[in-house]
């Protein structure tokens, strides 16, 4: 084979993108440190990954090839091995708490305040017992009698039962929420309650402010929904409802992520062009785009989701600015790479894996579902063409130089909806079906309905709530009158209708199926350098072991 043949066979397998590379390799690390720390995989294990690194020098066909593949691959290996370090780290910090079961005297301040049916649960930081400074977060749980009486960033003094809670496991598998959020300490069994003080935080107080105006201006119901989802707080929301929403598969829209960050990215992109911002200097630009962002990630609590979404926006505008181009891979191996850095938790859990993983789905699978929609599309205007196909073939190639009309404006604008929705759901669906035990057959329609609607008014949503907090609480019923409305319309569908009816459960996935699966999705996409005929033949050999391998598992006795 010429030197000509292995270059092109080289580039034929996959574009080589840095930052992509260097997240897998980092939550390969990640991975492989859970693995050895929890399940006594030996460190040996990890010397399966060199042969991989020994086959990328295989294709080096001149000395610049050679050194580029060989720092490269030292880079990759490095990734890997910090992602070993940082979780393992993480895991040796959680371990070394001191131990406590006993009554003791509690003083914190109130980061997070969560009501449920039946108690009240408050996150405190800056944890002191018994007077000793405590390295990690405390949660308190109360009755629900205390609701009105405990504000965020309040400081509280209670004295109840305290006990160390540095467990990685329970009965539904690693507490990966608890160990990022670092939560060490349980106060249960209360004796005495007591506010000492208030340490003034400007994101709780809009928060708070937020919360206090739209209760005031807006029936219970629609007003908890409005929470839930400006700041991600569900607390309010009747549980049958939330429920029927989760059965629905948008419970998304009441976490904010993505959904949220990129309508309200988009909006300040918006006044960024629209507007006589758009004469500011670039850089000021930028930092005005990002102080909103980020305040809304303070206002939200800088949750994982938010964080995810912030650097995501942030880090597109910043590349935008500078004229640097790089594809939406690239992007998402950034976020990946930055998040797993100096937090490994987070890849084990459930929203940072649903947030990704819709996220690959759309950029690896949303063109090719287009595209077969279009396909279809075509198909069924050619078919009840009849006798005049000729002749509106024969338009069409006269119109392909010429604007868009109004009606293949909407075409593409259906089209691009709906195979991002479907893309989004293909991807999440394994996920879903594993964490939680379902998957809702509902979700493809009530997407396409919901994600645009919660899009187009959520920026709009937001300054009207914002607006009303510099405003007299008597004025609030009045501008909030036509969203309350607006809400009581909408989730009228979800107190008339069971969602619960149409699903798909009762599977069990393993880790080499979920493999098999994301591959063949991978495969489906041109972002392989393969034909289509060699994609289409390894994505359906793939999904066929991802079947027999679901078989197995899920029904060991036919086999």
């Amino acid at each position: 084979m010429g030197v000509h043949e292995r270059k092109y066979t080289t580039d034929r397998l996959f574009n080589f993108r840095p930052l992509l590379f260097s997240s897998i390799c980092l939550a390969l690390g990640v991975a492989f440190a859970y693995l050895h720390i929890f399940k006594d995989v030996s460190a040996w294990w990890s010397l399966c990954l060199l042969p991989f690194a020994a086959a990328s020098f295989c294709f080096c066909d001149n000395a610049k090839r050679l050194r580029l593949t060989l720092v490269a691959v030292v880079w990759l290996i490095a990734c890997f091995a910090c992602g070993f370090a940082a979780f393992k780290n993480k895991i040796l910090d959680f371990s070394a708490t001191r131990q406590y079961a006993q009554s003791a005297e509690v003083v914190g301040q109130v980061k997070d305040k969560t009501c449920t049916d039946y108690m009240l649960i408050l996150t405190l930081d800056g944890v002191r017992i018994d007077g000793e400074e405590q390295n990690g977060r405390l949660k308190a749980y109360f009755s629900t009698e205390y609701v009105d009486a405990v504000s965020l960033a309040d400081v509280v003094r209670m004295r109840g039962f305290v006990q160390t809670d540095v467990t990685y496991f329970d009965k539904y598998g690693f507490r990966a929420n608890d160990v990022s959020d670092n939560v060490r300490f349980s106060l249960s069994k209360i004796e005495s309650f007591e506010i000492v003080g208030h340490k003034f935080d400007p994101f709780a107080a809009v928060r708070a402010r937020m919360e206090r105006v739209t209760y005031a201006g807006m029936d219970e119901t629609p007003a908890a929904v409005t929470m839930a989802v400006l700041t991600g707080n569900t607390s309010g929301i009747e549980r049958d409802l939330l429920e029927n929403v989760r059965r629905g598969g948008i419970a998304h829209i009441f976490a904010v992520s993505g959904l949220h960050m990129s309508a309200l990215y988009a909006f300040c992109l918006f006044l960024m062009k629209k507007t006589p911002l758009s004469r500011w200097s670039k850089f000021s630009r930028f930092l005005l785009v990002f102080g909103v962002l980020f305040f809304y990630a303070g206002v939200c609590g800088f949750t994982a989701s938010v964080v995810r979404a912030l650097i995501l926006c942030v880090c597109s505008y910043a590349f935008k600015l500078i004229g640097i181009k790089t594809d939406s891979l690239e992007l998402l191996g950034l976020a990946a790479f930055l998040i797993l850095l100096f937090d490994p938790i987070q890849l084990f859990c459930v929203g940072f894996q649903l947030s990704f993983a819709a996220c690959f789905g759309i950029v690896f699978l949303a063109k090719p579902l287009g595209r077969v929609l279009n396909k279809g599309i075509e198909r069924v205007i050619l078919c009840f063409a009849g006798k005049h196909r000729e002749e509106v073939l024969e338009r069409r190639k006269q119109r392909e130089d010429l604007p868009p009309t109004v009606g293949e404006s909407i075409r593409r604008w259906a089209v691009s909806l709906l195979s991002v929705s479907f893309a989004a759901q293909i991807a999440t669906a394994p996920i879903l079906l594993q964490t939680f035990g379902y998957v809702s057959c509902w979700a493809i329609l009530l997407n396409l309905l919901f994600v645009p609607l919660i899009s187009a008014a959520f920026s709009l949503l937001l300054i009207f709530v914002l607006v009303v907090c510099v405003l007299p609480v008597s004025a609030t019923s009045v501008i909030l009158y036509l969203p309350s409305m607006l809400w009581s319309a909408v989730l009228l569908t979800f107190e008339i209708l069971d969602f619960s009816s149409f699903m798909i459960r009762g599977f069990t996935l393993t880790g080499w199926a979920m493999v098999c699966y994301y591959l063949a999705c991978t495969l489906c996409s041109d972002k392989w350098n393969l034909s289509k005929k060699l994609r289409r033949g390894y994505a359906c050999g793939l999904l066929l072991a991802f079947g027999i391998v679901t078989c197995v598992a899920n029904f060991p006795l036919i086999w």
